[in-house]
């Protein structure tokens, strides 16, 4: 009975998978105070973001003023651990071997029209580990593959993922209120499809 105990407690972290990110929410907020501030070439939402949203009169992408409780100011932080064990058996995300990351769910009080799912973007770096992003460059929510796929993560791995959100505004968009602010509340699930 000890020995199979010991096997079996032995066992357990080779059949545990963890999913950790840093941060739950993000927040736009163009009433922010401070300078215009450029990250990647992308603007980071704030009042000097909204003007020079109106000075260029075009469309334009936004990082959000903040990953609430996260450790990077403007992006999610994920690390993402595999067991060595089992896979998947989805047809892209989760294929073979591989767990698949999704964006499970989002809610959150952005006015209309920035609501919409053509409107919020979300791009997947992979900083390490045996993983594979399904949005490399900014995609939107309803262009994500396989039921809002972020990335497949190979097995017995610990893969760290960067997670960036952008909203995209129009200077011609009617707004029912000016600068518009919003938070955005993301749900995310590690499954083997």
């Amino acid at each position: 009975m000890g020995r199979a105990l010991a096997l079996f407690l032995f066992l357990l972290p080779a059949l545990a998978q963890t999913l950790n990110c840093d941060a739950t929410e993000v927040r736009f907020d163009f009433s922010a105070p401070g300078p215009l501030t450029l990250l990647n070439g992308y603007p980071v939402a704030s009042l000097a973001g909204y003007l020079h949203l109106l000075d260029a009169g075009s469309a334009l992408r936004f990082l959000p003023t903040q990953a609430v409780g996260g450790t990077q100011p403007q992006r999610v932080v994920c690390t993402v651990t595999t067991p060595n064990r089992g896979g998947g058996g989805g047809t892209l995300c989760g294929a073979g071997t591989t767990r698949c990351l999704r964006l499970f769910g989002v809610a959150g009080t952005l006015p209309p029209p920035l609501a919409a799912n053509t409107r919020l973007l979300v791009q997947v770096q992979v900083v390490s580990g045996n993983a594979t992003s399904h949005a490399p460059v900014p995609t939107p929510l309803g262009g994500l593959p396989d039921n809002r796929a972020l990335a497949s993560i190979g097995r017995n791995t610990t893969a760290v993922l960067w997670i960036w959100f952008y909203l995209e505004m129009d200077p011609n968009d009617a707004f029912p209120a000016l600068p518009a602010t919003g938070t955005l509340t993301l749900t995310y699930r590690l499954q083997n499809d």
